[in-house]
């Protein structure tokens, strides 16, 4: 077994575990319940880990990785039409220039 994400959050993990699994890619999400030892222990001890089974599939699921990263950081991020800065996806004005998004 081979940890390929460390996750935000529970759905997050689950998000890419579908993901892998849609794509013939066995893998699990490990410390799901961890979350409640957060102040015992340190914070990135408690994430959600998605594990690929076979160590074999790695540069496969690495790959399904950074396609849901791409598509996930795009979406959190919108373009300035008259700058042309990235921009929060939840802001209606551009931060840099003042212009609307």
């Amino acid at each position: 077994m081979r940890r390929v994400y460390s996750a935000a959050d529970l759905a997050d993990a689950h998000i890419l575990l579908g993901l892998l699994i849609q794509r013939g890619i066995a893998a699990r999400v490990l410390q799901q319940h961890a979350r409640g030892g957060l102040g015992e222990l340190p914070f990135a001890e408690t994430a959600p880990e998605v594990w690929i089974e076979d160590d074999a599939d790695f540069e496969r699921a690495r790959a399904v990785v950074r396609a849901y990263e791409t598509a996930h950081n795009e979406a959190a991020s919108r373009r300035c039409p008259a700058c042309g800065e990235a921009s929060p996806a939840s802001f209606d004005v551009c931060w840099n220039c003042g212009g609307r998004l």
